[in-house]
């Protein structure tokens, strides 16, 4: 409707050429003629030979993975019991440095466990990988290398970020590994290889942006590569070398991505096929939040009617992904419309009469939500 432009920078400062970007199939590495890997892979032959020869030519490494800590969860090998925290229904995460399991939504801590809570086994197990676990992987493989992690955790103190960057534009880095906060807004010239240790983390988030997330952090990061005088390369490593997220990231292809996204978005009608608010439904008692939310679903869906805003349809009420975070659960509902203005006044009527909830139980309005989790 002509409301939006799309804005572009057909060629980079300088006329540099993009970056070239190469997929690796972990697929295939796992089963390659060396034998398999046990365990999560974290350098494929690809990556490690990229490494190593920027190693010598006395260029510099960006490796990103979008999960901190050491491991992504602790599980017993007898019984299969994973540990959780009390407060939130996630998984805690094991952070090696300081030797404790961490819930990255409350931020409990506790020390990690020598014998499993279920069975009494002592045979445990830290799966899944994180940046803690990918530092030391890339420290025992190039010992000769100068290592830094950029994380929440490594950048908690004051000027620890700045710190850090400050090292790797005097060189005194050779490998910068990192979470998100290392895809953008960096310029380092030196930097010619960007290695993406798994792709496909939040690819397969109970969220509709996760295509477009993982699209946009690879392109981002794929920008780091090349910005001075010698040619930049991007590795992606990925179980879903065919999925479009990643084949569009290789081509650099915004527009062909942003076709098939939108297309993809069609039938379930996500934006930008119609405008959302998610209505969220919070509080200490389980069962007392479930009624909650089914009532107040059922009065939306009258109110819907009353007001004559038939194009809003309400999907819903159900458990939030994330079902309970900081000993508070969780249910929600969707409204979605391709009028903004009806969906609007059905918001505004619900917020007239109930507000921000009662009691113990709190009710939030989310026009437009960035995510769904």
């Amino acid at each position: 409707r002509g409301k939006f432009t799309l804005l572009e920078l057909p060629e980079r400062v300088e006329g540099r050429p993009l970056p070239e970007v190469e997929v690796v199939d972990l697929r295939k590495e796992r089963v390659a003629p060396r034998g398999p890997v046990p365990g999560p892979l974290v350098l494929s032959e690809p990556l490690r030979a990229g490494v190593e020869d920027r190693l010598a030519r006395g260029e510099q490494t960006i490796l990103l993975l979008n999960r901190r800590g050491y491991a992504s969860f602790v599980q017993c090998r007898t019984c299969g019991h994973v540990w959780q925290c009390d407060r939130c229904n996630v998984s805690l995460t094991y952070h090696r440095t300081r030797r404790r399991l961490i819930c990255h939504y409350c931020f409990h801590e506790e020390a990690p466990p020598r014998r499993c809570a279920e069975c009494g086994a002592e045979s445990l197990s830290f799966r899944g990988l994180g940046t803690e676990q990918v530092e030391r992987i890339v420290t025992e493989t190039f010992p000769e290398a100068r290592v830094a992690r950029m994380d929440v955790d490594t950048t908690s103190g004051k000027w620890a970020h700045h710190e850090i960057l400050g090292r790797v534009e005097r060189r005194e880095v050779d490998i910068l590994l990192g979470t998100q906060m290392i895809a953008k807004g960096l310029d380092f010239p030196n930097v010619t290889l960007v290695g993406v240790i798994n792709a496909d983390v939040g690819m397969n988030l109970p969220d509709f942006r996760a295509g477009e997330r993982t699209f946009q952090l690879l392109t981002q990061v794929a920008g780091r590569a090349g910005r001075g005088a010698r040619a930049g390369e991007v590795l992606i490593q990925t179980a879903l070398p065919s999925h479009y997220a990643i084949r569009c990231a290789l081509d650099h292809d915004y527009t062909g991505f942003a076709e098939r996204e939108i297309e993809e978005r069609r039938e379930p009608a996500y934006p930008p096929h119609t405008r959302l608010a998610n209505i969220v439904v919070s509080g200490t008692d389980e069962l007392r939040v479930q009624e909650a939310a089914e009532h107040l679903a059922s009065w939306t869906a009258q109110a819907v009617a009353d007001l004559g805003a038939g194009s809003v349809g309400l999907l819903g009420p159900a458990p939030c992904a994330i079902d309970r975070i900081r000993d508070r659960w969780r249910w929600h509902f969707l409204l979605r419309s391709r009028s903004a203005r009806r969906l609007g006044t059905v918001c505004r009527a619900l917020y007239a009469e109930h507000g921000s909830g009662s009691g113990p139980v709190r009710i939030t309005i989310d026009r437009d939500p960035v995510a769904l989790l």
